[in-house]
């Protein structure tokens, strides 16, 4: 038979590239269907094991593992052959590390389905080629509208890639996840890239585990060809989805999914997939939005009073990153999870001039409602006299007389009653002047009770 026109298979693709990598790798080790023991050499598919030879001749080619299938009593957030409609995905690359826990996955909680590894879960470290990594992800899920981000969003659903070195299953295993076939379980998986700042590998290699960990969750399975980021082998160089129809090896899972873009259950486009369940990749410009909810603007407090300032945050294109408290233009604390907002303590008298701004992942901006609210002093135009009642001095009347309405009886003219400053009931109530320094900053208002927003413990890792 004429091998002229015959495509190369996967494992002669593999070692030609084995012979020009520039990677030194240690020796494969090859991933079972579960999470816990390696495949026997005679259980792997005759392509594998003659790549694997040829890789381990030239040092590479090491294993992303094979995912692990969402269990069956997982609770469902699509039920099976529900419609697919696309919406927009966040990935949360977290290289800082976690405390992780067993159950069913929730990236918001820090809870895993892959009980090996339920613990610490150690970070990647810092540097240039962390920022690289990064990059390198965002370039691979361009085409798709997903957010690429390595800040912990602080609302929404989101798919966690732990990237560390944390790994149980061996050094010529670089990576595991869930397979959560139509992305139907939750949207908040779980998934894991064994590498580290100083580790062997290019950012490129470890942004293609990355990209494949997260793709399995979305119910993408491994195919035989090594320039498609899906393919399970590190052949080096810096692959893509392809958008073509590629056999999928050791798996058809999720052949429902596969079955819609290539007929056939064993069949793959990755391309074509992410592209049903998140739609194709557009620039995000819509500002966040944002308001200061309590206190209300005008509002007083007496001195030493406590209080909460609360603020509401959305964004529906890409979640929200953060939202910062600022007074009188001086940015104070910020807040980077739902409820949002700050406890106050002890406040001292003074007027607060008060806004939050709140950022999305994306990186847009927006302001909110600016209140100012007075501890210990009135508002401008409030009076302290009579019962307290906060009457207002209408000032002139429309025929040129000075009107007195704020509730005095003894006939002045000033504003001003029988009423004691002091709350007394004698003596003179004119309505309270700032202090003469002029607004008191919020932060020695936050700082009186050394505020520090409480949190849970999944977000104590971020």
């Amino acid at each position: 038979m004429s091998t002229k026109n015959r495509r190369p298979s996967s494992s002669e693709r593999i070692a030609t590239l084995a012979v020009t990598g520039s990677l030194a790798l240690v020796p494969t080790l090859a991933f079972s269907a579960g999470p816990h023991e390696l495949a026997p050499a005679d259980e792997r598919p005759a392509t594998w094991d003659m790549s694997i030879e040829a890789l381990r001749a030239q040092g590479l080619g090491q294993y992303r593992g094979d995912p692990v299938p969402v269990p069956a009593d997982a609770p469902r957030l699509r039920p099976a052959g529900a419609p697919v409609l696309a919406q927009p995905g966040v990935i949360f690359v977290n290289f800082d590390g976690a405390q992780l826990s067993s159950g069913f996955d929730d990236s918001r909680n820090n809870q895993t389905q892959i009980g090996n590894l339920a613990g610490t879960f150690a970070p990647y470290g810092e540097g240039e080629k962390r920022i690289a990594v990064l990059q390198a992800v965002a370039v691979d899920w361009a085409a798709y509208d997903v957010t690429v981000t390595q800040t912990r969003p602080a609302s929404g659903n989101y798919t966690m890639n732990m990237t560390g070195p944390t790994n149980p299953f061996g050094g010529g295993v670089l990576g595991i996840a869930p397979l959560d076939c139509d992305d139907s379980q939750t949207h908040n998986n779980i998934t894991y890239a064994f590498h580290s700042a100083n580790d062997m590998f290019s950012a490129a290699i470890t942004a293609t585990t990355i990209g494949q960990e997260v793709a399995h969750s979305y119910g993408l399975e491994h195919v035989d060809e090594p320039n498609d980021i899906m393919n399970p082998y590190n052949a080096g160089g810096d692959p893509t989805f392809i958008d073509n129809c590629i056999a999928v090896i050791q798996g058809g899972q999720c052949g429902a999914q596969h079955q819609e873009h290539c007929g056939s259950p064993v069949s793959q486009n990755a391309h074509r997939e992410l592209l049903t369940l998140f739609g194709p990749g557009i620039p995000d410009t819509s500002v966040p939005v944002v308001s200061i909810t309590s206190p209300t603007d005008g509002q007083e407090f007496p001195a030493g009073a406590d209080f909460d300032i609360v603020v509401t945050a959305a964004d529906t294109d890409s979640g929200i990153e953060q939202v910062q408290l600022f007074n009188n233009g001086e940015a104070l604390q910020s807040d980077t999870s739902e409820p949002y907002g700050w406890p106050v303590g002890n406040a001292p008298s003074g007027p607060y001039e008060m806004y939050v701004e709140a950022t999305d992942l994306a990186g847009n901006v927006a302001m909110s409602n600016t209140i100012t609210i007075y501890v210990g002093v009135s508002a401008p135009g409030a009076d302290g006299g009579g019962e307290g009642s906060g009457g207002v001095d209408a000032g002139n009347d429309d025929d040129g007389t000075e009107g007195n309405t704020d509730g005095d009886t003894d006939g002045d003219t000033d504003g001003s009653s029988d009423a004691d400053a002091d709350g007394d009931g004698g003596g003179c109530g004119c309505r309270s002047a700032p202090p003469s320094h002029g607004p008191l900053s919020l932060l020695a208002l936050l700082s009186v009770i050394g505020v520090v927003r409480r949190r849970d413990s999944r977000h104590a890792a971020h």
